[in-house]
């Protein structure tokens, strides 16, 4: 049973079903299956200190109504577990007991488990169950133990593993946020129904970002819907990523195991091999992905035309080919949000300030914004040129900037 009172049907009886009568929930669908639809991505992000409540990207999401299709929808909150900030917070999709207890198998073997607990979800009329089991634990991982022989690894890339290994290879569970201090709350469903569902009223945080829709090209199911996070990294996407292939091949052969059927979910592993593993600074890694053409680096200053030029050709797989504009949120080392569109703009972005300052905006259309902060200043971000804000700070780029300004040559 799901801890709503429906029934999570076995493996073996849930591919015996007609395929318009399954409910994906963290077992992963057979085949891909184009739906027509767009996007609609908001985040907001604290620059004084204060938390966020969860009423606030619901109302910024739900406006854009017109985005959406009804087969996916979900949030993200940084800055959300001050009692455990420092213990990674693993929340999973069970399709059953019987895939909890294998998860929770491999959890005590290679992780200290401080507490666990059933992730609050309520009745929602409009949303037809099964419902997967929703659960969370927060642990810190063995490093004595390493992985499969591996005793080099540090924390995060023991995360990662343990992550994957379960996505991949246990049936009936699917892992879908891994970081420190935030936790992804997602599912089948409109923007509303999801935020009814886990009641995000109830949640305070530093940061929200969100997403309406779907994954592009996959049938829709729980464990698929936007955001798609790994660690701490956590993306929002709108649009289609045409390099899929080659950017799969780049994050694979690096250590990664794609299993969600979606392109966003390697933009997020992109995110973290490109900042986290090989220490790019947020505008270098958006320039790997969203690059300048040559004949615009042929116009650069001579230090930024060799930055560029590098970047170019030693991170020719990371180029995110395709119309998009994705909403990235991290927690380390601090609650970050990074907003950045296609190198031509062919997704829809707008960015907003509060005018305290005290909050920063981003939404698919201006409307988001405007529901919430009707006085908010707005603009626009330069093609492939990102924003970044930091819970606290404030806005560190406002994405009109050169491309390389802050970054050390």
């Amino acid at each position: 049973m799901t801890e709503n009172g429906g029934s999570a049907p076995g493996r073996t009886g849930f591919r015996d079903l007609p395929y318009s009568d399954r409910s994906y929930l963290a077992t992963r669908p057979p085949e891909l299956k184009y739906q027509m639809g767009g996007c609609g991505i908001a985040g907001l992000i604290s620059l004084d200190g204060r938390l966020i409540a969860g009423d606030k990207i619901k109302s910024m999401l739900t406006i854009m109504e017109e985005r959406e299709n009804g087969l996916g929808s979900g949030y993200a909150c940084y800055g959300l577990f001050p009692r455990n900030k420092d213990d990674y917070c693993l929340q999973f999709f069970f399709d059953d007991e019987v895939a909890k207890e294998r998860v929770e198998d491999v959890l005590n073997e290679h992780t200290n488990i401080s507490r666990d607990e059933k992730v609050f979800t309520q009745p929602v009329k409009s949303l037809r169950p099964p419902y997967p089991i929703i659960w969370r634990y927060f642990l810190q991982p063995r490093t004595d133990k390493g992985w499969n022989g591996r005793m080099d690894l540090g924390e995060e890339d023991l995360i990662i593993n343990l992550a994957m290994h379960i996505n991949a290879e246990i049936d009936g569970a699917m892992c879908i946020s891994s970081g420190k201090d935030m936790a992804v709350f997602k599912g089948n469903g409109f923007s509303y129904e999801m935020a009814d569902f886990y009641d995000l009223s109830r949640y305070k945080g530093a940061m929200w970002i969100s997403h309406s829709r779907f994954p592009t090209n996959s049938p829709a199911w729980w464990a698929g819907a936007h955001p798609l996070s790994i660690l701490d990294w956590g993306v929002c996407h709108n649009g289609e990523i045409t390099s899929y292939g080659v950017n799969k091949k780049l994050v694979e052969m690096s250590g990664y195991k794609c299993t969600v059927l979606t392109d966003t979910e390697v933009v997020a592993y992109m995110w973290d091999l490109l900042v986290r593993k090989h220490g790019l600074p947020i505008p270098a890694a958006a320039f790997a992905m969203a690059p300048r053409t040559y004949e615009e680096i042929g116009r650069m200053d001579p230090e930024s035309k060799k930055l560029a030029t590098w970047l170019r050709f030693a991170y020719r797989e990371a180029f995110l080919n395709g119309p998009f504009s994705i909403l990235v949120g991290r927690s380390q080392p601090e609650i970050t949000l990074i907003a950045l569109a296609d190198r031509k703009k062919l997704r829809p972005m707008i960015m907003g300030r509060s005018k305290d300052g005290g909050v920063a905006y981003c939404a698919s259309e201006e409307c988001a914004i405007r529901i919430v902060d009707p006085d908010a200043e707005t603009w626009v971000t330069n093609a492939g040129s990102p924003m970044v804000a930091v819970a606290g700070r404030g806005i560190l780029r406002n994405g009109t900037e050169h491309p390389f300004k802050g970054v050390k040559i």
